[in-house]
């Protein structure tokens, strides 16, 4: 009898530890890891759909956190602050990893204290709360009749859980998913104290999987295949040599996975790793809607110097066919005063000449000739277009392309004689009684031979007309379209428009 108590003894105790099998658990990695800024904002609501990694930058504690839970990022002075619950503080911020091949997960009803064996007088390795999990090993009864799970923590540890504080769930989710305001992506994102008063979010993922986000939202998926691979090498090309990537205009407009479209998912795989280079290595690629029929030379544009790009030169683009190609806007003179940094209630504008010394005729420098003097603005294509605001289309002019029609409205007698000018508002003027009056209505009315007319005192007399919608470096967009639809394949394409370049992986 004795023999038989003391082989069940040791039994008991060989059941509390013999279950120490290497986990399945692994932090995802990315070959060609990209970083995309969701967010820069005082708080950020963030739902985290799959297993996450949980790391404090500041000392490396990390922690699996519960499916479908949502953080609020905030600031709190120089530290971001993390609330699923329970707070989380770091100065340095948070890396948030998805966590592969978990299939058996514990979660907590409430706080619940990992023990060193499977008893709950033993030495507590760390306490869970009802935010984190842990990877599920195995479980077992001990000699109490109690059931415990081991577990394996984030940082490495195992231990053990009580059942009557925790559940065993399965991992049904395969593609791990990060959700914020109405937008999914995929990867894992890290919270950031960069800008002061501020958390910046960053999406971070595998370059294919950023660009999946990216095409459907540069690009038709409707649109030829052709066009769409196209689209997709350069934006690669354009990604892996960027220093930073935002969702935005200001780099490439990524949607995330909420945006993915099978056709253009088939154009990013079936083109993977081809980028665009030069001399062997890989170059910075650009794009943008329309040409207006020919590129622009880097040079004209950007002011950069051409001799360093010879890649970014200006080509024909035969098959362009855009709403954009031509356009025309008109602005008063008080708009075109205003840009220039002018009153249009103390300054006449008298004349309004632009300088084109692109090779097509682009713009790079605008003078005007006012009652307060001349006054010259010079600058790339994105200065010269923002001197001209206009509705849409970002706010500002389409392109630097184009010519100018100054249709001066008026000739106003003065003490020195007559002068042209666009418009008489917040002019003196002698009435038909010989009172002088000033003009500050939106209409005057003018004495003719013949009959009293009515203008506007400042009406649209400067007239743009121009070519093209962006900085039409590298490739047009609605020219990629025409070409694919002409028989040309992706890599020509992109060829076409990044001369002396070669296109493979």
């Amino acid at each position: 009898m004795t023999r038989k108590v003391i082989l069940t003894f040791f039994l008991s105790l060989s059941l509390l530890f013999i279950h120490n099998e290497a986990s399945a658990a692994t932090v995802k990695s990315y070959s060609n890891p990209v970083a995309v800024q969701l967010a820069d904002a005082a708080s950020s609501s963030i739902k985290l759909q799959g297993i996450y990694e949980f790391t404090n930058k500041g000392n490396n504690e990390k922690t699996f956190l519960l499916p479908n839970i949502t953080m609020n990022a905030s600031r709190s002075g120089q530290n971001v602050v993390v609330n699923i619950g329970t707070s989380f503080t770091s100065s340095a911020g948070f890396e948030v990893k998805e966590v592969d091949n978990i299939a058996k997960y514990a979660k907590f009803t409430n706080a619940t204290s990992v023990k060193a064996s499977a008893a709950s007088d033993s030495e507590t390795r760390a306490t869970l709360s009802k935010a984190e999990i842990a990877e599920y090993i195995e479980s077992l009864v001990n000699d109490k009749g109690e059931t415990w799970y081991n577990v394996l923590l984030a940082n490495g540890q195992k231990g053990w859980v009580p059942a009557k504080t925790t559940l065993i769930e399965n991992n049904s989710i395969s593609t791990p998913i990060v959700t914020i305001g109405k937008k999914t992506y995929r990867g894992g994102i890290s919270l950031l104290p960069k800008t002061s008063g501020k958390v910046t979010v960053l999406n971070n993922l595998d370059l294919e999987d950023y660009l999946k986000g990216v095409i459907p939202n540069e690009m038709p998926a409707s649109w030829h295949k052709e066009a769409l691979k196209a689209q997709a090498i350069v934006a690669r090309s354009y990604a892996a040599n960027s220093m930073s990537l935002k969702n935005t205009t200001a780099s490439q407009v990524y949607g995330g996975y909420s945006t993915e479209d099978k056709r253009t998912t088939e154009a990013v795989e079936e083109t993977a790793g081809i980028v665009v280079k030069h001399n062997g290595k890989p170059i910075q690629t650009f794009f943008y809607s329309t040409s207006g029929g020919k590129t622009a030379n880097v040079g004209d544009v950007w002011n950069s110097n051409q001799a360093n790009f010879p890649y970014l030169i200006s080509v024909d683009d035969p098959y362009e066919n855009s709403p954009h190609s031509n356009w025309e806007n008109s602005f008063t003179s008080s708009t075109i005063l205003k840009s220039f940094g002018f009153n249009p209630g103390n300054t006449v504008l008298y004349d309004i000449k632009p300088k084109a010394t692109g090779a097509n005729g682009e713009v790079t420098s605008i003078t005007i000739e006012t009652s307060a003097g001349p006054k010259t603005i010079t600058g790339n294509e994105s200065v010269i277009r923002k001197l001209f605001p206009i509705e849409g289309f970002y706010g500002f002019l389409k392109s630097n392309w184009f010519t100018v029609e100054a249709n001066k409205s008026y000739t106003v007698q003065t003490n020195n004689g007559q002068n042209s000018q666009f418009a008489v508002s917040g002019q003196a003027v002698m009435q038909g009684n010989g009172t002088q009056s000033t003009i500050s209505d939106n209409q005057v009315a003018i004495q003719t031979a013949n009959s009293i007319v009515t203008k506007d005192t400042d009406p649209t007399s400067i007239t743009l007309t121009g070519k093209g919608w962006g900085h039409r470096i590298g490739m047009s967009q609605y020219g990629a379209k025409g070409l694919a639809e002409n028989g040309w394949k992706a890599i020509n394409i992109v060829k076409h428009y990044f001369a002396n370049t070669e296109v493979s992986k």
